[in-house]
């Protein structure tokens, strides 16, 4: 966590935003804002931001949940884990670490579970236990994995990798976020509501700018620059399967949560998540800061 000095003045950099450089691009970033369900939209170009808008419910970039957004937050974690030893390979069984599920999973990896392709068979009562900050009971035998190893997006699938993640590391998820991204990369405040560990990460918009820059930076130090091109590189492209960046449901790729599919810019990729989610069935969701 920071200072709330430190937050006071990010809040008043925040709001001294300056005209936009980009002239003739604005007008069309402005039409694409408008008709999407985006609540910031930053533009950098050579380490400037040049461009920036909110919606009004998102306090000026102050409080931006990022939905399917924390997957990739979370495909970034597996990769530390790899780093730090506790993971061998990407390709290593899940049964390795979820043993309970190694009758019904014995061929499904990490890497399908990253890239939706574990075939896994989950439930709208899935999503509410875990929507309710309750991990899934594992040992019950409700969880199953078909042998189709097709894309299906399915949260359950990130859902599995944090429990991966509290298990090797024996700390909350919202803690390991904190001192393997947060900390080291001197980010503002930020929450997560529940530990399902697909969603609901609500942090400042300038923070998400900073997780891209990831991809950018190969001499960051938090994950290893292979890992995060493999995040990139290591993509399918789903027969169907709707992406706002681009608007079409065909033609898109999907990484370890990274996107991809804009036809004029084939090297252009980024992280998206769409909402909103109903909280309407939650029981006094737990708030974990960041």
């Amino acid at each position: 966590s920071r200072s709330s000095a430190a937050s006071d003045v990010y809040k008043r950099q925040v709001l001294q935003i300056t005209s936009n450089p980009l002239t003739d691009q604005s007008e069309t970033l402005d039409l694409w804002f408008d008709k999407s369900q985006t609540q910031a939209l930053i533009v950098q170009k050579h380490g400037e931001v040049v461009y920036e808008r909110y919606r009004e419910d998102a306090q000026q970039g102050l409080n931006i949940n990022g939905m399917s957004m924390a997957k990739s937050i979370i495909a970034i974690l597996i990769g530390v884990a790899i780093d730090d030893g506790l993971i061998d390979s990407e390709t290593d069984s899940i049964s390795r670490y979820l043993p309970e599920l190694s009758q019904q999973s014995s061929r499904v990896d990490i890497r399908d579970l990253l890239r939706h392709t574990s075939g896994i068979q989950s439930s709208i009562t899935d999503m509410q236990t875990t929507l309710n900050n309750k991990a899934l009971d594992l040992a019950d035998g409700s969880l199953s994995f078909t042998a189709d190893r097709a894309f299906r997006y399915d949260n359950m699938n990130y859902h599995l990798l944090m429990l991966i993640l509290n298990r090797l590391y024996k700390i909350p998820i919202n803690k390991l976020i904190e001192e393997k991204i947060w900390q080291p990369l001197v980010l503002e405040d930020a929450s997560i509501v529940t530990s399902a560990g697909y969603c609901c990460l609500f942090a400042t918009a300038q923070s998400w700018l900073a997780i891209g820059n990831l991809f950018l930076a190969p001499a960051n130090t938090v994950v290893s620059k292979g890992w995060l091109d493999k995040m990139v590189t290591d993509a399918l492209v789903p027969k169907w399967f709707y992406v706002q960046a681009t608007g079409k449901s065909v033609g898109n790729s999907y990484g370890y949560h990274i996107y991809g599919g804009l036809d004029d810019l084939p090297e252009v990729f980024w992280i998206e998540g769409m909402g909103p989610v109903s909280y309407t069935h939650l029981t006094l969701p737990t708030i974990y800061s960041v």
